[in-house]
């Protein structure tokens, strides 16, 4: 996983064309602490990835999963109804109430009583 995502890393820099000198310049860290980090010579912790992300203009879970893609849940709102797509997922009816409850609050069954 940490090499698919160093891999990431190096391709959204690329993708932006920007050097690692301009990438650690915006990170404000030196260009050889920048190559260590893209090429995983070092631990690389949470705030760098945030701060990697935020020079380019990407979310972290864009990094994380590319080249898969996904939808953001924000832009379903807009999306028109052919568009939109449905996911569908078994669960144990124990399971389920979890999960509503997660997702909409504890006031879940009021949603779908309805």
């Amino acid at each position: 996983m940490l090499e698919k995502i160093l891999r990431n890393i190096r391709i959204f820099r690329e993708k932006a064309n920007l050097s690692q000198e301009t990438v650690a310049e915006r990170m404000n860290i030196t260009q050889s602490k920048y190559a260590r980090f893209e090429r995983g010579a070092t631990k690389t912790d949470l705030e760098t990835l945030i701060s990697f992300c935020n020079v380019i203009n990407k979310s972290l879970l864009e990094i994380i999963t590319y080249p898969d893609t996904y939808i953001n849940v924000s832009d379903v709102s807009n999306m028109k109804a052919k568009e939109r797509v449905s996911l569908t997922i078994e669960l144990n009816k124990d399971k389920k109430e979890e999960v509503l409850k997660a997702v909409f609050g504890d006031n879940y069954s009021e949603i779908f009583d309805k």
